[in-house]
């Protein structure tokens, strides 16, 4: 993950970088900036950051394009589709056919295609999403 946090010291504000990395909640609302509730995870510990789709969907486009991603060649949907188009040759395809910054950084790659998906389906399906 440190290279895709690297792009997005480079491309993204702090407050931005807070925005896409530090929810604990996505929910498909658009909200001015994120929710921040009393309330422990597991993963967070003493609060929970709540985030809106749209604003993590905006700052994920802006990386993809960033770095070149083709998006359209990224399977959605299915349970681990994602991680196994990058696991088992999918992503080393269309890199063949699709060369690009994307390529040279893949687990940085993943990252940006992750987020993107997760806004994405939260968006698409209208449901909150938990980040375990």
């Amino acid at each position: 993950m440190d290279g895709f946090v690297a792009l997005c010291r480079t491309r993204l504000t702090d407050s931005e970088l807070s925005t896409l990395l530090d929810w604990s909640v996505l929910v498909p609302l658009a909200l001015e900036e994120e929710i921040v509730l009393p309330v422990g995870t597991a993963y967070s510990g003493e609060q929970t950051a709540v985030a809106g789709a749209p604003r993590v969907l905006a700052l994920a486009e802006r990386l993809a394009d960033a770095v070149g991603l083709p998006v359209d060649a990224i399977p959605t949907g299915e349970n681990l589709a994602l991680s196994l188009w990058f696991l088992e040759g999918g992503a080393e395809r269309t890199a063949r056919m699709r060369p690009g910054p994307w390529a040279a950084d893949r687990d940085a790659a993943f990252y940006v295609a992750l987020y993107l998906r997760a806004a994405q389906y939260s968006l698409r399906n209208g449901c909150p999403m938990t980040y375990p």
